[in-house]
C-alpha cells in the first residue's frame, strides 16, 4: 500500500477518503471485538480500512461483482469519485474501454478465527 500511497501524492488532483464500516458478524461478539480493533486489521484479498483515490489513478478489483466484466483482478481507471460510488473505465481486454459503477459491497474475510464484515469499494490502488 506505501508505494501506491506514496505515487498517488504526487498526483495533483484532489483525493476523496472512504472509510470503511466493520461490524462483526455475530451480534454476540461485539464486545470481544471493538469497532476499533476490527478497523485496524489490514488483511490480504481485503481493501484497506481507509481508501483514498483520485481522479485517474489506476485500481484493480479484489472481488467478483459483475462476471465476466468486474472480476478479482480487472484493471480500471478512477473517472468519477461519488459518496456511495465510483465510475471507473476499465483498462483490461475484453472490455478495454468501458465505464463501469463500482459500489460498496460487504466482504467477509474467511481465514479469521471469527467473522467480521467490511463495508467498503472492492479495490485497491494498482500501480
Amino acid at each position: 500500500y506505501e508505494l501506491n500511497n506514496i505515487i498517488q501524492s504526487n498526483i495533483q488532483s484532489e483525493a476523496v477518503t472512504y472509510k470503511s464500516v466493520d461490524t462483526v458478524v455475530e451480534a454476540d461478539e461485539a464486545v470481544n471485538y471493538p469497532t476499533e480493533f476490527l478497523n485496524s486489521l489490514d488483511l490480504p484479498g481485503m481493501p484497506p480500512r481507509i481508501l483514498q483515490l483520485k481522479i485517474g489513478v489506476p485500481i484493480i478489483m479484489l472481488r467478483n461483482i459483475n462476471q465476466p466484466k468486474l472480476c478479482n483482478g480487472t484493471r480500471l481507471a478512477v473517472k468519477k469519485l461519488m459518496s456511495n460510488i465510483i465510475e471507473a473505465t476499465i483498462l483490461t481486454e475484453p472490455f478495454k474501454g468501458e465505464d463501469v459503477l463500482i459500489p460498496c459491497i460487504p466482504m467477509i474475510p474467511t481465514d479469521m478465527p471469527f467473522q467480521f464484515k467490511r463495508l467498503q469499494f472492492p479495490i485497491l490502488l494498482a500501480f
